[in-house]
């Protein structure tokens, strides 16, 4: 049995669920609306703002399943009310970041300015203060927001040496120290 799955959600007073089809569902909340799937063998059920999701049968495809689902539906009910947010740093001489028509564009070193395209749904600003960027990552889906973060980290990780590049804001990376010459 699943530890996770087992738990109630309490849905908040300003989220709303309705059933579209079957198996499909609207949650819609003051940021939002989403639409969750849910698979064939699970079941929903909503008393008095507590939602309840349970397998038909325990077994092995469902099991693994359960947890997953009710912190995917716990994730999008959060969403719709609350929204997430990922706050990524930009650090380093000469660096910088603008936003402007759904595109990003960020200065980190290279012979030229990396443009990225912002996904649909997210919402980016950008902070400037001496020598850092405070770049905040803003929406509904969870997913799409740490994707986007991890996607920006890709394109210039901060360096051990000097902590040039994007990190996150609570991020703790040891640094090691410069090589000095010999004399």
């Amino acid at each position: 049995m699943s530890k996770v799955g087992k738990k109630p959600i309490n849905i908040l007073d300003e989220v709303s669920i309705k059933k579209i089809d079957e198996n499909e569902y609207e949650i819609t909340g003051q940021k939002g609306t989403m639409l969750f799937q849910l698979p064939q063998n699970f079941n929903l059920e909503i008393e008095d703002k507590i939602l309840k999701i349970f397998p038909q049968e325990i077994n092995k495809k469902t099991k693994p399943l359960w947890g997953t689902l009710k912190r995917i539906l716990e994730n999008k009910i959060i969403g719709v009310s609350q929204g997430f947010e990922k706050v990524l740093i930009l650090e380093g001489l000469g660096y910088a970041v603008e936003v402007k028509d759904k595109k990003m564009f960020c200065k980190i070193g290279f012979s030229h300015p990396v443009q990225i395209e912002i996904p649909e749904g997210i919402d980016v600003e950008v902070k400037q203060e001496k020598g850092k960027a405070f770049i905040y990552i803003r929406g509904i889906h969870k997913e799409k927001i740490g994707n986007f973060a991890a996607q920006l980290r890709k394109i210039k990780p901060a360096d051990r040496y000097h902590l040039k590049g994007f990190r996150y804001l609570n991020e703790i990376i040891k640094t090691k120290p410069v090589k000095k010459a010999a004399k």
